[in-house]
């Protein structure tokens, strides 16, 4: 792949998962706790989870299942809903 699909901060709670390399160039939002990387060209670059052990939300996003599957095989422990 050439990247590393998750990325977790502990001291900052937010959990990024990168569905492909590239500079972003905009973000858009989903509420409060869940933000949408875009590339120039409108392809999904990643998305931030914020007090990601509250929760992970992926009801409405983009690329749902990749998410939760690249979650799933990080290893880490959070709680999906979908």
């Amino acid at each position: 792949m050439g990247y590393e699909p998750i990325t977790y901060d502990p001291d900052a709670d937010v959990l990024y998962v990168q569905l492909g390399p590239g500079p972003v160039a905009r973000t858009k939002s989903l509420g409060d706790f869940r933000l949408i990387d875009y590339s120039a060209d409108g392809a999904v670059v990643g998305v931030e989870f914020i007090d990601a052990t509250a929760g992970i939300d992926l009801r409405d996003l983009p690329f749902r299942r990749r998410v939760e599957q690249l979650i799933d095989d990080s290893g880490h422990h959070f709680k999906v809903f979908v």
